[in-house]
């Protein structure tokens, strides 16, 4: 009988290797406490996002990748975390909504909350993956934890000022009761671009740019093709203009998902889910 002989170093090494380590435990506290303010979030607003649901279902997959302690488990949450921060920040809404915290206070606190703990996912997983192309044993370097509570005095006192936050009044809401939200109007975007309304309520549409737009019912495609809609239940939106001003659209009275978009420049997309 041939015995293979395993050195203590080995040993050790694969256990450390296979095995979930403390910067396993911050991906996964950092994920799980992101999915939960989501879900919450979606809760209180009393709407399902579907894009919100999907990046929620891909931090679930890094959550089950990571919690199996295989050695390249960092790879899903350092590649899914990155681009789901890129997508949300390509849509405009997180930077209006961190700026602007008394226009949506959920959106404001889920943010502050939120980037902050992808961020430290991010940044953990790229320190276990260099350390793993180094070969070195799987350890916690001592700049984690002041980074770690950097951020968390970073989340804190974002909410502080956002709590403290004055409330402003948005121009044109709707009289009778009915409530309204607002989108506002980059160069060449929607912030929000996916905007969740009560049956009842209006959209009020503000351009924050000296920057002309028509808006009307419909959507650009993939390919930018301009896809002009009669959708069942939506409220009538023909040649909408707006430069550097403020109109109300709706109100929109029908449960259902509606598209707007500007008929002057390709891919300027507005979501209204209405419930």
């Amino acid at each position: 009988m041939i015995t293979r002989q395993v050195s203590p170093e080995t040993t050790e090494m694969a256990r450390r290797t296979r095995g979930r380590g403390a910067l396993d435990w911050s991906i996964l506290v950092g994920l799980v406490i992101v999915v939960v303010v989501d879900a919450a979030a979606q809760l209180i607003e009393g709407a399902i996002i579907p894009p919100v649901v999907m990046t929620m279902i891909a931090y679930l997959v890094c959550i089950a990748v990571v919690a199996t302690g295989w050695r390249w488990a960092m790879l899903f949450p350092l590649v899914l975390c990155t681009l789901g921060i890129m997508a949300d920040f390509a849509s405009g809404y997180p930077p209006f909504a961190l700026t602007h915290p008394s226009d949506n206070r959920v959106a404001f606190v889920t943010f502050a909350l939120i980037y902050p703990l992808l961020v430290m996912v991010i940044v953990v997983s790229a320190t276990k993956l260099a350390q793993t192309l180094r070969h070195e044993t799987i350890h916690t370097p001592r700049w984690l934890r002041p980074l770690q509570a950097a951020l968390l005095g970073l989340s804190l006192g974002a909410l502080l000022i956002g709590v403290g936050a004055k409330p402003q009044t948005a121009s044109g809401s709707s009289a009778g009761g009915a409530g309204t939200e607002v989108v506002h109007l980059g160069a060449m975007s929607f912030a929000p671009d996916i905007i969740a309304l009560h049956t009842g309520d209006t959209l009020t549409v503000i351009d924050d740019a000296a920057v002309p737009h028509i808006l009307a019912n419909g959507s650009w495609s993939a390919s930018n093709q301009a896809q002009p809609a009669t959708e069942s239940g939506a409220p009538v939106i023909q040649n909408v203009e707006l430069n550097n001003n403020t109109r109300v659209l709706g109100p929109f009275t029908t449960a259902g998902t509606y598209h707007i978009y500007c008929t002057v420049h390709p891919g300027m997309n507005l979501t209204v889910i209405v419930q």
